[in-house]
């Protein structure tokens, strides 16, 4: 097998390809200048992504192998021993999750505009995301944390805004919270509405 097609070649040009994407933009990063800072030529890249959309879901794929799944094994969710236990692994997780991920999001959202495979790719992720959020929700609400008048989902939808990544980037990168003062700050809010009346 010739360099160029190897696994660790691929790798070599997702991690460029990250770096490209975070400091650039979706449109600032072109293919040739990825393929300069990988170190390989621009018809590598071509032996293993048809396009630079394909590379970016690619590179989505391989963050939440990177990135996001050690976060989660750091705060394990379903294993909690309580519902509260498990919100504040849940707010822990996102809160890391967001400060790895949202420079590549940016890049994201910009393409999943114009390329079909790359909202396709993202949508299944969010959908998983909510999820978790509502499978936390219901847990609290069966141990009777939520008021008995509070569906599960508006609490997971509140959840979901608070940890979402545009609120974590007017607080953090816009207003200069540090993770732990935003993680506090999301713990303190969401709670506010466990057994109000």
């Amino acid at each position: 097998m010739s360099s160029v097609g190897r696994p660790e070649t691929r790798t070599q040009i997702l991690e460029a390809a990250r770096a490209m994407f975070e400091e650039l933009g979706y449109h600032g990063a072109g293919l040739g200048a990825i393929a300069t800072r990988a170190g390989v030529s621009r018809q590598a890249i071509y032996l293993h992504f048809a396009s630079k959309a394909e590379l970016l879901t690619a590179l989505h794929l391989h963050i939440f192998t990177t990135d996001v799944l050690p976060v989660l094994d750091r705060h394990p969710i379903t294993a909690a021993k309580t519902a509260l236990d498990a919100l504040d692994a849940t707010i822990a997780a996102d809160v890391e999750v967001s400060s790895r991920v949202w420079r590549i999001h940016e890049a994201l959202t910009t393409a999943r505009r114009q390329h079909p495979e790359v909202e396709e790719t993202l949508r299944p992720g969010e959908e998983d995301r909510y999820g978790v959020l509502l499978a936390v929700a219901q847990r609290l609400k069966q141990e009777g944390a939520l008021p008995p008048k509070m569906r599960a989902s508006a609490f997971a939808d509140m959840l979901w805004g608070l940890t979402g990544l545009g609120t974590y980037r007017s607080l953090v990168i816009e207003r200069g919270w540090s993770l732990d003062q935003y993680r506090r700050w999301v713990r303190t809010t969401i709670r506010l509405h466990l057994n109000a009346d």
